[in-house]
């Protein structure tokens, strides 16, 4: 199965308010910062980093404020119009270098990162076995990843709702009841996720823990200025992350490979 960059290359503000993320100009990431506090112990002066589904660098801004030490940061991502920001971004930072990638596919040797990161990616795929096994593969050290975990499957598609209605042509479906354009925010089951990776060689240890390290404060419409405000965005409900209607069971996924001597 291909995965394309369509849905984002779509919406480039998205890439736009990484970007001003990763040079400051606009606040962290609760969820950067998150991930960032989760790697404690793991990054070092010599320490190699994947983070796939990079975006525009935004989660490396974290990274370097938790961990001021020379650690080698590599950023891939699907989407043109997101690297060639991130490039922009971190032009000075000589232990960065980003590059057009897909999670599919990645071509890097196996086991060559210490620490692989990927977070607010899988829900969005089509899939999420063959993504996770390429991940394990280019990991040496410790896969981190954060996506929707709770205790049942749902595969979820929005379907985006078109400005105007005219003329007689379906706007949003096709004929056999498919949708023209979807996106995806699936939901998958610690059961499964634990018996996916039990299929796996190397594992040493496997752990998922809610991620509700996030202020409220910081999340929701009232954070943007209207003509910088996102088209999707993230509310908070009785201590919930919502989009829309869907409550996200936000999780971290760490996996340890096992060291041979």
């Amino acid at each position: 199965m291909a995965y394309s960059d369509r849905a984002w290359s779509a919406e480039p503000s998205y890439g736009d308010v990484f970007y001003e993320r990763a040079i400051g100009k606009a606040p962290e990431m609760e969820s950067s910062k998150a991930t960032a506090k989760q790697l404690e112990g793991l990054i070092h002066a010599d320490t190699t980093v994947l983070d796939v589904g990079c975006g525009s660098g935004h989660y490396l801004r974290s990274l370097r404020r938790e961990y001021p030490v020379p650690f080698s940061y590599e950023g891939a991502d699907i989407t043109p119009h997101y690297i060639a920001l991130a490039k922009k971004a971190y032009a000075d930072d000589p232990h960065a270098s980003f590059q057009v990638a897909s999670i599919g596919k990645l071509p890097y040797e196996a086991k060559k990162f210490d620490v692989v990161l990927c977070c607010n990616v899988l829900l969005h795929l089509p899939d999420v076995a063959r993504p996770l096994k390429e991940l394990w593969r280019v990991t040496k050290g410790t896969l981190l990843v954060r996506t929707h975990i709770g205790t049942t499957n749902f595969r979820i598609q929005q379907v985006p709702e078109p400005e105007i209605y005219e003329g007689k042509k379906d706007p949003i479906f096709k004929r056999n009841g498919e949708p023209r354009e979807r996106h995806f925010y699936n939901i998958y089951s610690e059961k499964y996720i634990k018996w996916l990776f039990s299929t796996l060689d190397d594992v040493a240890a496997l752990s998922i823990e809610r991620d509700e390290d996030f202020d409220p404060g910081a999340l929701g419409a009232s954070q943007w200025p209207e003509e910088k405000k996102p088209s999707d965005l993230t509310e908070v409900w009785h201590g919930w992350q919502i989009h829309h209607y869907i409550l996200q069971p936000w999780s971290f996924l760490r996996v340890t490979r096992k060291q041979t001597t």
